[in-house]
């Protein structure tokens, strides 16, 4: 009866490690699949955000300085340089005052270090 006893308990025990060996596979699959696809999704976020930085800088190469666009329009998208700053004390030496900002969400082009926010101005009449 011994025997007997053990080998129902082995057998039990077996099939408890078949089951768990199988959910871990199937864990370690799951795993994979979203590790594979977190990696599809950031290579897509690098790709817009390298367009991006292309678009921006493109645009500033067609439109002129920045502070021409200033000129032009009442918003701007600011690019955290130093002729920003310049198109910013334009903006402040014509008495614009900054009406509001909406922040951009993290760096644009990758390690371009670009970084940006839309800032809106009022430019008095």
């Amino acid at each position: 009866m011994g025997d007997r006893r053990t080998t129902l308990i082995e057998r039990l025990l077996n099939r408890i490690e078949d089951h768990v060996e199988h959910w871990r596979q199937e864990d370690a699959a799951r795993k994979a699949a979203v590790a594979a696809q977190r990696e599809v999704l950031w290579a897509e976020a690098r790709e817009r955000e390298k367009l991006l930085a292309e678009a921006v800088s493109e645009e500033e190469s067609r439109r002129g300085p920045l502070e021409q666009a200033v000129e032009r329009q009442e918003v701007i998208f600011v690019v955290h340089s130093e002729e920003a700053a310049r198109a910013i004390e334009t903006c402040a030496d014509r008495g614009s005052r900054l009406a509001s900002v909406v922040p951009g969400k993290g760096a644009y082009g990758g390690n371009t270090g670009l970084k940006g926010s839309w800032l809106v101005f009022e430019t008095p009449e």
